[in-house]
């Protein structure tokens, strides 16, 4: 009987060994047994309170085919991590095989040139895609896309443990195989998730031996150490200064803060002094939380009041909502090379810092985290690819609410994060440095700004999951008056990108779509001859100097941005004191627009509002401008006019059943529009906005990204009821599409009512903040009125983890209802539904919502 040809688990083929199996079972054997022999004979090599009791192979897949990595994961053997395939090379992995388990993976390498009782190889999950297996080399465990540095070169590396791979503590054999090799080791190591992470200073040829040690690492990747930070610092008139700290009234203590993690603060600087109440605190002791370089001073002061020229050339008095935190990470000097701290080291011990210290004197009743840093080191090729590094996994713990835990020699972010203690962190996208834009020219032979940023990648960590992540557009085009600006024009357009962003245009692959949101930037001055670029105050964002003679200076770039972006969210903070980091973040996302230049006149309607466009091109609008630019008359004015439905809940994405772990909870939300007023209007257009925000628990090593191999914790979504279809039916539907969701880039099957939606369920589903307009008629609309919030896929399901299996997880769902100028109003039968009182006449309003919703919790 001729064997029948093996399928993938997935549906794709398997690699056809039919005409040789036993062949290719007796490579595959001889690879391993010499893998094993090789591996014996470096392990000889090692002292014997550190010798490994395994090995590592290196598995490669044959071309055009996968490997099956939870085969690889099973029976005592370990997956380290994975390669994806690139260009012409094929998918490969590294597993971690015990020296006891040989018999049993050799055994199960050759009963595939048996049959099952149904005419298929047996284990061809785990040996038909199989095309080699090597013992691993040093240069196997290289996890970046830049080569493999030479290995005669003395330099730090960033080496990534699995704890569970042996028994004893692989950082502690680090550090005493170090002292004896004469290495340096990095202070302080870090533990995120199921990974601990150590730095040494080392040839790579004096590494060789930890393969056969018991402080093996499972990557290896380039360490990002903490450098100087470069930003524009110009001087700026200043006597204005004390008239305004005359109007200033700080916030009471325990108001809302903004905490910024950067060069330190001068506090007594005039207009800082009284909002930072003494919250002035230092990463890097014995160095003080002075601010000797300005960046820091500079973010103070727009955290705090925004663009200074306004209150500045004001009499008005200015009274603050929220205060100030200042936690120095970076001093503006040269690191010490022998003491190297990476950002991720800095960033969490920077938290704790801010935390630990106002228990003492009480905490705010909110805090937003403000960090404009980015890693700009020269070996970093134009930005990041966008896979999560150690820096933007600690970022990603720290927002779901993970615990700092300081040792002597690391910082652990580990255990079940807490929704009550999640924290909100705004970064910056990363910036475009230098005159690099004059190299690119529009077919007219004009500067093309827009292209150099298109072509600059976001810069680490700004691909972090559960940040927010803030970019730079402008609209600041004034041109000096001075005779040397003669003839001089602004490179932007008021309303475009600022020619300092970065964006994610060129990472199309990417698991996450950045910025988020963009604010203002600054912008760039260019001479007639379009040769010299220069920027100057009066299209840069007025704030605080750094010392007692600079008390007033100017910034730009995506750092300004950020800490207006910080600034907002507290602000949001503290006008509505009930609401989450994951509802403050999803209401700037939800509130902010595009600009007219954004997009084009091509995906904007006569009144402004965006219309259906071709994905592609939305995809490019967002990769470069996030969701637009929201505005604080917006942010703030819609929870308290009833004007955004906003809901703040929780469900439990999975439970255990006697046959595994299944998605337990569905969530659905009545939506109490008007349904006669909507019917009414008939075929006029109304755009519903929907934002969902939530945070994931990372799982940062590089293993596939798939399954249980997941970066995310847990992935949720939303759709919303078709027209005429029942709420069973609806609830039928996403059920099966959830069951049926994968973490391969194969979606469940697109359903009609999809193609309302601006982005569609494909493009916004990455990341853990989703967002998309759903635009169709009011009549269809008045047949929906349900939204489901579900749960999809994710490591704690992959991995059957006792301790996350049946936790809950915390979301903010924002939804509002943009109308054409229409005669109808809206507004007042949804105020007076939900008891929301009405003052005055009603208005025509284009947007209408709800306070809090309908909500049903179904049990899977």
């Amino acid at each position: 009987m001729r064997p029948k040809q093996a399928r993938a688990a997935g549906g794709g083929d398997f690699a056809d060994r039919s005409a040789d199996r036993q062949g290719h079972v007796s490579r595959l054997v001889g690879g391993l047994e010499q893998a094993r022999d090789e591996a014996v004979g470096v392990r000889g090599e090692v002292p014997e309170p550190y010798r490994a009791d395994g090995f590592a192979v290196r598995v490669e897949a044959a071309v055009g085919h996968a490997l099956t990595l939870d085969a690889l994961d099973r029976s005592g053997l370990t997956l380290m991590s994975v390669h994806p395939p690139v260009d012409q090379s094929p998918e490969d992995a590294l597993v971690w095989v015990p020296y006891e388990q040989v018999p049993d993976f050799s055994r199960r390498l050759r009963e595939f040139t048996q049959n099952t009782t149904g005419g298929s190889p047996k284990q061809a999950a785990l040996v038909a895609n199989m095309e080699t297996v090597q013992r691993a080399l040093f240069e196997h465990l290289w996890q970046e896309s830049d080569p493999l540095p030479p290995m005669e070169e003395r330099r730090w590396w960033e080496l990534w443990f699995d704890p569970q791979i042996v028994e004893s503590d692989p950082v502690a054999s680090l550090r005493e195989l170090a002292a004896e090799n004469h290495w340096a080791v990095a202070e302080v190591a870090l533990a995120v998730g199921e990974r601990l992470v150590a730095h040494v200073q080392a040839s790579g040829e004096e590494l060789q031996i930890l393969l056969g040690t018991n402080a093996c690492p499972v990557e290896i990747r380039r360490p990002v150490f903490a450098q100087e930070l470069h930003s524009v610092d110009r001087s700026f008139q200043h006597a204005l200064v004390d008239d305004l700290a005359g109007r200033l009234e700080a916030a009471p203590p325990d108001a809302p803060v903004v905490c910024v993690l950067d060069t330190g603060v001068n506090e007594e600087h005039p207009l800082l002094k009284a909002s930072l109440h003494g919250r002035a605190h230092s990463a890097l002791p014995p160095r003080t939380p002075a601010d000797r370089h300005g960046h820091g001073t500079e973010m103070a002061g727009i955290a705090l009041c925004g663009d200074l020229a306004v209150p500045l050339e004001s009499q008005d008095p200015v009274v603050l909502t929220h205060g100030l935190e200042s936690v120095k990470i970076l001093d503006g000097v040269t690191e010490d090379a022998a003491r190297p701290r990476t950002h991720a080291e800095r960033t969490a011990n920077a938290v704790a810092t801010a935390e630990v210290a106002a228990l003492s004197v009480g905490p705010p009743r909110a805090r937003v985290f403000s960090m404009a840093v980015t890693d700009h080191s020269t070996e970093v090729k134009n930005g990041t690819d966008g896979t999560p590094t150690l820096w933007s996994a600690a970022l990603d713990a720290l927002a779901a609410g993970t615990d700092v835990v300081a040792h002597d020699d690391r910082i652990e972010l580990i255990g079940a994060p807490d929704p009550d203690a999640s924290r909100l962190i705004v970064v910056s996208a990363g910036n475009i440095r230098g005159l690099a834009p004059r190299q690119i020219r529009t077919p007219e032979g004009h500067l093309d700004h827009v292209m150099m940023c298109d072509l600059s990648r976001i810069e680490e960590p700004a691909q972090a999951y559960n940040v927010l992540t803030v970019g730079a557009f402008t609209e600041l085009t004034a041109v000096p008056e001075e005779p040397s600006f003669a003839d001089f024009r602004p490179l932007a357009a008021s309303g475009q990108l600022s020619p300092f962003s970065r964006t994610s245009v060129a990472l199309t692959g990417a698991p996450v779509v950045k910025p988020d949101i963009v604010m203002e930037g600054g912008n760039l001055l260019v001479d007639p001859g379009e040769t010299l670029l220069t920027p100057h105050d009066v299209v840069s964002v007025t704030t605080t100097g750094k010392d007692f003679y600079r008390q007033v200076s100017s910034a730009n770039a995506t750092s300004s941005a950020t800490a207006q972006a910080a600034r907002l969210a507290a602000l949001a903070h503290a006008a509505y004191p009930g609401l989450t980091p994951e509802a403050v973040r999803g209401l700037l996302v939800h509130e902010a627009r595009w600009t007219p230049e954004m997009t084009g006149s091509g995906l904007h309607t006569d009144t402004g509002r965006p219309r259906l466009a071709k994905k592609d091109l939305m995809k490019q609008v967002i990769r470069r401008y996030g969701w637009g630019v929201p505005s604080a008359q917006r942010v703030l004015s819609s929870a308290a006019n009833a004007v955004t439905l906003i809901v703040q809940s929780q469900l439990v994405p999975f439970q255990k059943h006697s046959g595994g772990v299944r998605l337990a909870e569905l969530h659905l939300h009545e939506l109490p529009w008007p349904l006669e007023q909507l019917r009414e209007l008939g075929a006029a257009t109304v755009a519903l906005r929907v934002t969902l925000s939530y945070f994931v628990e990372p799982n940062p090593g590089r293993r596939g990204m798939q399954g249980k191999y997941s970066y995310a914790s847990h992935r949720l979504r939303f759709a919303i009821r078709a027209p005429g279809e029942s709420v069973d039916g609806f609830q039928r539907r996403i059920t099966a599409q959830a069951e049926a969701e994968s973490d391969t880039p194969a979606h469940a099957k697109a359903f009609e009512g999809d193609k309302n939606w601006l982005v569609g369920k494909k493009s916004r589903n990455q990341g853990s903040l989703h967002s998309d307009i759903w635009m169709g008629s009011a009549a269809e609309l008045a047949d929906c009125g349900v939204l489901a919030v579900h749960p999809s896929g994710g490591w704690w399901k992959s991995n059957n983890r006792a301790d996350r299996v049946g936790r809950p997880v915390r979301y903010a769902l924002l939804v509002s209802l943009e109308t054409e100028e229409v005669e109808t109003d809206l507004y007042t039968p949804i105020a007076n539904k939900l008891g929301v009182p009405v003052v005055g006449t009603p208005e025509v309003r284009s947007e209408i919502g709800t306070s809090l919703p309908v909500q049903t919790e179904i049990d899977w």
